[in-house]
């Protein structure tokens, strides 16, 4: 990784491939079941990205917002920021305890995160078979503050391939997977699904979703499947 002198110190900066590769390299080297290795490892990754916009904020005062090494130290900042919210990312899935089951049932959950890793509320999640017809046995689910979205299915048997569909606060369509969930009797699946940058509506909802899952949307949104 390149490093930019300053009158801080030498501060780090990357190019989005490095980004992705170092932090690779970082969470390759924690334990990977241990959601506790992760915590820590973030909390240190907190503490040094307060360094680089501490360093940032003395350079911008000193030296004025069009320097180079101020524009150098912002990076960092991005770089360090970008880190932390992948590590955080891992650290939630890790951390989020399975669904209990049914004997009959199966589970599908997850979370729902911006191109930059903030999670997405009060977005409606609902499955589609591979004609784009709203599965209604199955219900649908609301992201909470967290991202968070739960499907707990009890004895309804999966007969033909499911997709993952999802509309904004809006109600428009902004996610279809590319490829269909897969599910057993006593299976649980966690999916992180990131909305692309821009990405346009893909269209209107399907009617049963939209009358019954986005009507004024003044109840408090549940991460639980609903009917």
């Amino acid at each position: 990784m390149n490093t930019t002198s300053s009158p801080t110190g030498n501060i780090p900066t990357a190019n989005p491939d490095q980004i992705l590769e170092a932090t690779a390299a970082t969470l390759a080297s924690a334990d990977a079941g241990s959601a506790e290795t992760l915590l820590n490892l973030k909390m240190v990754h907190n503490a040094r990205l307060s360094q680089l916009k501490r360093a940032a904020d003395t350079l911008k005062k000193q030296l004025g917002p069009d320097d180079p090494s101020v524009k150098a130290a912002e990076a960092a900042v991005n770089v360090g920021s970008a880190k932390v919210a992948r590590i955080s990312v891992v650290h939630q899935e890790l951390d989020t305890p399975p669904p209990q089951l049914a004997a009959d049932g199966w589970a599908l959950h997850g979370r729902v995160y911006s191109a930059d890793l903030k999670p997405l509320a009060k977005y409606t999640v609902f499955l589609v078979d591979s004609q784009k017809t709203y599965q209604e046995a199955y219900g649908f689910a609301y992201t909470d503050d967290t991202g968070y979205f739960l499907f707990n299915v009890v004895g309804a048997k999966v007969t033909a391939p499911l997709f993952i569909a999802m509309t904004n606060p809006k109600g428009e369509p902004v996610y279809l997977s590319a490829t269909p969930f897969q599910t057993v009797p006593g299976s649980v699946t966690y999916q992180k699904i990131t909305l692309p940058s821009g990405a346009q509506p893909l269209g209107d909802p399907p009617q049963a979703v939209r009358d019954v899952a986005l009507p004024s949307r003044k109840s408090k949104p549940s991460t639980k499947a609903q009917k």
